[in-house]
């Protein structure tokens, strides 16, 4: 079994789409708790679309986090991380939450 690690907090939306385009695993962990992944069988290609069309750049998250933190409320929004395993495998992860970054984690 691999170990993954992360190796950039947050990716840039066109890094990400062509990472998975060149084969790179992919994981969307949505905010209710669910996980779709690459290697879930049969694949959900819905979830990977949805990420897709509605990842932001590292630059908005920034500028959304700060509105959220001004007026104490915020949007749901799908970022994306790049990790990395042992053999240095790539996998996209797309998370759906607030624009703030994951907490540290051993597993994506």
């Amino acid at each position: 079994m691999s170990e993954w690690r992360r190796t950039d907090e947050a990716v840039a939306v066109d890094d990400a789409i062509r990472a998975i385009d060149s084969g790179a695993a992919w994981a969307v962990l949505w905010c209710g708790g669910e996980v779709s992944r690459s290697t879930d069988s049969p694949v959900d290609d819905e979830a990977v679309s949805y990420a897709r069309a509605h990842v932001i750049e590292p630059a908005r998250r920034k500028r959304l986090q700060e509105k959220a933190r001004r007026k104490g409320r915020t949007k749901t929004v799908v970022m994306a991380e790049r990790w990395q395993n042992d053999r240095d495998h790539p996998m996209i992860v797309f998370y759906e939450a607030g624009p703030h970054l994951l907490p540290e984690r051993d597993d994506p």
